[in-house]
């Protein structure tokens, strides 16, 4: 009789207990401040975990392994002898010292307006692109026109809601550059949706593309980038077009 291969299956329990099956070769928690805890799944046919704490470069990691006859092993094990490919190519990406990114995401919206805003994983996703270096901890919260109005009023003196507000507690330049990549920025972004629709339907821009722009474009600014003259601009437009290029979008500035 031929057996089955067993594989390992990794499910999300809500807090309702409902349990949604996921399909990855990685897991990846973050505990922001550079805190981070990855599970992989080891070689041979799915049969353990490997859980190893990322951005230390440690010299083992911790081996789950289940068997046929339902036992379960955990083990320390050297990290550079018996780690997966999964997990060396992972070690090889922190070895580099990549950018780290702490992100939040508000949606203050109801109606019409929720129903304009992106999926958060998309908004994530340009955030990410965006980062030029260092750790990031940064909010972005979407809100509608009273609340986007209200803001502009009370922080810059403006009747009116604005497309994007942002909020720096702490930057890296744009022109330091010997800005370490531990260095640590964050921030808030304030996108109004209603206000973003209008301008990407009057500008003729798909409104996905209008709103990865002013995503990229606010996390720039936490980044110590501007445009207010002519040297700014000549820096960072060109770097917006370039990472949503990346993202698959057009010039905005075209």
């Amino acid at each position: 009789m031929t057996r089955k291969a067993v594989h390992t299956r990794i499910s999300s329990i809500g807090k309702r207990g409902k349990a949604t099956e996921l399909k990855a070769d990685l897991l990846e928690f973050d505990f922001g401040n550079g805190r981070r805890v990855g599970v992989y799944l080891t070689d041979g046919g799915g049969q353990g975990l490997e859980i190893v704490l990322l951005g230390d470069e440690p010299d083992a990691l911790l081996r789950v392994e289940s068997h046929a006859d339902a036992a379960v092993n955990v083990r320390l094990v050297p990290r550079d002898v018996e780690a997966g490919p999964v997990a060396k190519k992972r070690a090889r990406r922190v070895a580099k010292r990549e950018p780290l990114l702490n992100l939040k995401i508000q949606k203050a919206l109801s109606g019409d307006d929720r129903d304009l805003a992106p999926r958060k994983h998309r908004i994530r996703t340009w955030a990410r692109a965006a980062l030029r270096a260092g750790v990031a901890d940064v909010t972005i919260r979407l809100v509608d026109e009273a609340e986007g109005r209200a803001l502009n009023h009370d922080y810059r003196g403006k009747d009116y809601a604005t497309n994007v507000l942002t909020f720096v507690y702490d930057a890296i330049a744009a022109s330091d550059k010997s800005a370490k990549q531990d260095d640590l920025f964050s921030g808030d972004l304030v996108i109004c949706v209603p206000v973003l629709a209008r301008e990407a339907a009057e500008q003729g821009k798909p409104l996905e593309a209008h709103f990865a722009h002013l995503v990229v474009h606010g996390m720039l600014h936490l980044q110590g980038y501007d445009h207010e003259s002519p040297e700014q601009a000549a820096i960072m437009e060109p770097l917006e077009a370039e990472i949503l290029a990346t993202l698959g979008f057009g010039d905005p500035y075209a």
